[in-house]
């Protein structure tokens, strides 16, 4: 078990202590992103007012190698962008992404072995949590055990939602058929044959449709479909929740109609599990104390990489004096 756990660590580690670094900036990205567009929310018109379509179309034409995948409110910054983009995808796409999901397993390893390693002896149990004040090296060692352990659910949280979104289609096959839920999926639209395919409706109608639904809704996040046969979704917060994107919408591409709504307090199990994954991950789900919490638990993967490879270059470099020494 300890050559698996270190192994894990040798490969892997530096990757997940920065992946680590990286969301613990995340855990407050809303709010960042709110403080870094304040100066935003008044604004002086310098001429006719354009619409989200029109907005998006300059923003493409500026940017001709770009797609519009979703749509954000309010929009990332730009060095906040740069690390969302890194902690997701290492600025890869898809490749990118599932490096981060074969680290995210290398995680998966070190958390079980973890404390598989530090599991006291009988009668040891009240020495458990003590870190030592005496040699460096003891001290080191009870601090990377005891912080393992301590921060281990949060780690185990983290590195399960981080696995569903690296291989996402095979973990919702998973948790769909584990709970039986039919709303996981997002609602199939049908059309007749036609000889031309349909014009999509604007941005605008799709939000104006959100809107009639969920009057007092913040809309947080619109996704436009890619074809016409797969919806458009957008997930909003209703006053008084803390977690961004709890609810969706799903609408038609076409006619701009609300197919299905789904509430977080109305979803089935399976349905509850998929929209807890993002607050999960980033630890919004409890608040500002989770979210504190989440924050330092990111550090730790970087505290516990220093302080287990000084450990092991220290027993390396005892053990090659050692064989140095003359019979």
């Amino acid at each position: 078990m300890f050559q698996e756990h270190l192994w894990s660590a040798l490969v892997a580690g530096a990757l997940i202590a920065l992946l680590g670094l990286s969301g613990s900036a995340l855990v407050f990205r809303g709010d960042l992103d709110r403080w870094s567009v304040s100066q935003w929310s008044s604004v002086a018109p310098r001429g006719a007012v354009h619409s989200l379509d029109e907005a998006v179309a300059r923003a493409l034409r500026e940017h001709p190698r770009r797609e519009l995948a979703r749509l954000v409110v309010p929009p990332s910054a730009t060095v906040l962008g740069w690390i969302q983009d890194f902690h997701f995808a290492l600025f890869a796409g898809e490749p990118g992404l599932k490096v981060n999901g074969v680290a995210a397993l290398a995680l998966l390893l070190l958390a079980l072995s973890g404390p598989v390693l530090w599991w006291p002896a009988r009668g040891r149990w009240s020495h458990a949590f003590k870190i030592r004040r005496g040699p460096a090296a003891a001290t080191w060692r009870d601090l990377h055990a005891v912080v393992g352990v301590v921060s281990w659910a949060a780690i185990l949280l983290i590195t399960l939602t981080a696995i569903y979104f690296a291989f996402r289609g095979t973990a919702t096959a998973v948790v769909t058929l584990a709970s039986g839920a039919a709303t996981v999926a997002p609602p199939k639209i049908e059309r007749p044959a036609a000889a031309s395919q349909p014009a999509f409706a604007s941005l605008d109608a799709l939000v104006a449709a959100a809107r009639r639904a969920e009057p007092t809704a913040h809309l947080d996040e619109l996704r436009p479909a890619r074809t016409p046969e797969r919806p458009a979704s957008l997930s909003f917060r209703l006053p008084g929740d803390s977690v961004v994107g709890r609810h969706r919408l799903f609408l038609d591409p076409v006619s701009a109609t609300v197919l299905r709504l789904d509430r977080h307090d109305s979803l089935d199990f399976g349905g509850r599990v998929f929209a807890n994954m993002a607050p999960w991950h980033f630890g919004s789900f409890g608040g500002r104390v989770t979210q504190w919490l989440w924050f330092v638990v990111g550090l730790v993967p970087a505290l516990l990489l220093g302080s287990g490879l000084w450990l092991w270059w220290r027993k390396r470099r005892r053990r090659a004096v050692a064989r140095a020494k003359p019979p």
